[in-house]
């Protein structure tokens, strides 16, 4: 059954979506240092230094650099070679957020690292490293600043939510991320399913199940019970705040799961 909140998003995507013309641009020696500067300082989430080893990548040639600009938004991306920016999923979702705020373009860095999401071992705790891909200041258009290749799109829009201060920002930080990461998936689902009810249902059953399966083994196997656990911030805190929308999540399937992503990869 398709969630009565996903048929407003579908509606939402069906009204306001738009197409985004796109101009090829450099990235200029500004966005070029700020890169280097997150590369060798913002590691409070990127534990594992993955924007410091692309940017490494970058500067001995092996990674490509892509800038594009719109009339919102300016995109700078460091990728493998071969691997373009989606720019006609990035353009949809930045035009149906909108302009900022302050009326400055949304500046969106990405570092494109091909390390995937995974649990650790059974037993070890869930944390940074397992887990994010992306950071933004609130209510901000400083920049966006994206470090995975996988679920890059969900990343963007998770953080476009703090961005375009639309996170309530009155709770405490474990509500705030997982009431933007259960808003950011519900969106996601809008947007693959270009609007279609029948496939944004096919959709929300894998990922209701995607959901119920990493919980479980976040919960079973690292502990992450309660918002003491720093997982518990974007996978299970998902629970309350889904069922606040009035969204039922099924049992877990019993089948074994080790990649930490949040979404089904059928959502890429």
């Amino acid at each position: 059954m398709l969630p009565l909140i996903l048929e407003s998003l579908l509606e939402s995507y069906r009204s306001n979506t738009k197409y985004t013309q796109w101009k090829r641009s450099n990235a200029t020696q500004e966005d070029l240092a700020t890169m280097k500067q997150e590369a060798e300082t913002g590691q409070q989430f990127d534990t594992l230094g993955l924007k410091m080893g692309v940017w490494k990548e970058y500067s001995k040639g092996v990674y490509q650099q892509h800038c594009y600009e719109s009339s919102i938004a300016r995109v700078v991306a460091l990728l493998p070679k071969g691997m373009q920016i989606p720019l006609d999923d990035w353009g949809q979702i930045l035009q149906w957020f909108g302009p900022s705020p302050d009326g400055k373009p949304w500046k969106i860095y990405w570092f494109g690292a091909t390390v995937p999401r995974k649990f650790p071992s059974h037993g070890e705790a869930l944390e940074a490293a397992h887990l994010n891909g992306g950071y933004t200041m609130v209510c901000s258009t400083s920049g966006i600043f994206i470090y995975r290749i996988e679920e890059a799109t969900r990343v963007l829009i998770h953080e476009m939510l703090h961005a375009a201060c639309l996170d309530p920002k009155t709770e405490d930080i474990q509500i705030r991320e997982s009431t933007v990461e259960t808003w950011a998936e519900l969106i996601l689902i809008a947007f693959r399913a270009k609007g279609s009810r029948a496939k944004a249902a096919d959709l929300w059953a894998k990922q209701a199940q995607w959901i119920a399966d990493t919980n479980n083994r976040a919960a079973a196997s690292h502990n992450v019970r309660n918002a003491s656990k720093y997982g518990y911030r974007y996978l299970n805190g998902r629970v309350p705040i889904f069922a606040s929308l009035g969204v039922k999540l099924p049992p877990p399937s019993g089948g074994a799961i080790n990649s930490s992503r949040f979404t089904t990869p059928e959502l890429d």
